[in-house]
């Protein structure tokens, strides 16, 4: 439009350079409706209009079947919010007389300020009581996938639903590292779903063996025999033969759940494994298989006791990293209809039922997108299961609702984190060593803080200048500062700026004795 300025302040985590090569948009995701069809449709509006307004008739959403739809619902006014866009700040207004709005679970009078770093995280939006959207501002995906990354990608739509950019890139890194055909690694928290991705890349393979086993469960004096095989009488109580879970898989794909909990002591016959794909059966001969091995861990490889390196690169010929479910919230709708309707009629329980359930459905969908989502995607499924117990007055458990309000049980303070401002990659050293001073020097203090990986802050550590891990410190260094501080360890890990867990650990590796140190401090 003419004379309106669509330059649009990013502060310091966004690069200029990228700004304007990519178009930045409001992208709103349906993350509830009383049409069931509907959730999961996004529309993308241009932050270069005058005003943006969402409503009964407008934006037009694209479904995600393809079809083109709008939220026609009749609790939702034409004009039910305008977005006026503002430096630094965007202005959600709610026009006189309009339907109900509720902006992050608060009620929104007249109008409210949303900075640009807050839509880059993204807002929740309650429409008339029963509409629930997700908005958030980014840049259009520059990736063009070819023709067959597309096939591959489509047909794991069903497999690993979503709609956020996160959801997409997810879907093309398991096509791409199916099709490479090697070993895959998959890094991310508990409850991701690492196994349902595992499946899905063997899936793509065809029809062949599949067998999955916990490293961690393995008891650690037979690990080796259950993994590579034992003749009868090769140890005590080996009354049979076994076979052995790589030689089960052989011709297809072995999942090798929590190997970063693996015993150290089986990691370097694991490695050989790997590396010559041969195994030595324990009491018997040496034999060669033919298999893929994905591999998946919950802890940081590059965290002190948790992979060999060796082992970790030749696993990770494809690293793929699982996003966090408080990073995707916009697939959200999409994963509790998937798992609603799994095994079950594809009905939802909210639809053709009353106002009331309908509204408190709404209301428990708005909580759970306010939520941080610590158990990830097993968290849903199980809350989902809780709500379905009362599916015609459904209650969200007490840990999760933030505030009193219909389909809450009980107050309990908000839990959401306050998400980062600044993106890893776009800080400069000297920006990151203040956040690294904030953090007390400790990885996992600073990675949650800017909602990255552990690994990342890593990397970024031996990158900088004046940065340093505990590990890093010569023990000579070390003695000496410890001796000055009197033995005092959060004084020499504040002389050293390191982090305290790090330096514990890095002690107890060079003997020396800490008395007053917990012997349950966990390495970072």
């Amino acid at each position: 439009m003419s004379g309106v300025d669509t330059t649009i302040t990013l502060g310091v985590d966004e690069r200029p350079e990228a700004a304007q090569s990519r178009p930045w948009r409001w992208y709103c995701t349906v993350l509830f409706h009383p049409d069931a069809g509907r959730i999961g449709a996004v529309a993308r509006l241009d932050i270069a209009c005058e005003e943006l307004i969402l409503g009964r008739r407008e934006p037009v959403f694209f479904k995600l079947d393809g079809d083109e739809c709008t939220l026609a619902e009749r609790t939702v006014s034409r004009q039910a919010l305008v977005l006026y866009r503002g430096d630094p700040h965007w202005e959600f207004c709610r026009r006189t007389g309009s339907s109900r709005l509720r902006l992050d679970g608060e009620e929104l009078g007249s109008r409210s300020e949303v900075s640009t770093d807050r839509g880059r995280r993204g807002v929740v939006l309650t429409l008339g009581d029963r509409v629930v959207l997700h908005l958030r501002l980014r840049q259009d995906s520059v990736e063009d996938p070819d023709t067959s990354e597309i096939e591959a990608t489509s047909a794991l739509t069903g497999r690993l639903p979503g709609v956020s950019e996160l959801a997409c890139s997810l879907r093309q890194e398991v096509a791409r590292a199916a099709a490479a055909q090697g070993d895959v690694l998959l890094l991310g928290p508990t409850g991701t779903g690492k196994e349902h991705v595992a499946r899905a890349i063997h899936d793509l393979g065809g029809d062949k063996p599949w067998v999955a086993v916990n490293v961690a469960a393995l008891p650690p004096e037979i690990a080796a025999a259950s993994l590579f095989g034992a003749r009868k009488g090769a140890y005590t109580g080996a009354d049979t033969d076994r076979r052995g879970y790589f030689r089960e898989a052989d011709g297809g794909t072995l999942f090798l759940d929590e190997i970063g909990d693996a015993p150290e002591s089986l990691q370097p016959q694991l490695l050989r494994a790997l590396q010559e794909r041969e195994i030595q059966v324990l009491g018997g001969r040496t034999e060669r298989v033919s298999l893929r091995v994905i591999a998946a861990t919950e802890r940081d490889p590059e965290d002190p006791g948790a992979l060999r390196p060796a082992l970790r690169y030749r696993l990770g010929a494809s690293e793929i990293h699982l996003p966090e479910l408080h990073q995707r919230l916009e697939d959200l709708g999409v994963f509790a209809v998937a798992m609603l309707a799994d095994g079950a009629s594809a009905t939802m329980p909210w639809e053709q039922s009353s106002d009331e359930t309908l509204v408190q459905w709404a209301r428990c969908f708005e909580r759970l997108a306010v939520y941080a989502w610590p158990g990830n995607l097993r968290e849903l499924q199980h809350v989902l299961t809780q709500l379905m117990a009362r599916p015609t007055h459904p209650r969200i458990p007490a840990r999760i609702g933030g505030h009193v309000g219909q389909g809450i049980e009980e107050p309990a303070p908000p839990s959401r984190p306050t998400p980062p401002v600044v993106r890893l990659a776009d800080m400069d050293d000297a920006l990151f060593l203040k956040a690294w001073k904030n953090a007390g020097f400790e990885p996992a203090t600073l990675a949650r803080a800017l909602g990255v990986s552990r690994t990342s802050v890593y990397r970024r550590v031996e990158r900088t200048p004046d940065c340093r891990l505990a590990a890093d410190v010569p023990l000579a260094e070390l003695l000496v500062a410890l001796d000055e501080c009197q033995g005092n360890l959060d004084a020499t890990a504040q002389k050293l700026e390191v982090s305290r867990r790090g330096l514990a650990t890095r002690l107890r590796a060079g003997g020396v004795s800490l008395d007053s140190t917990s012997d349950d401090e966990a390495p970072d």
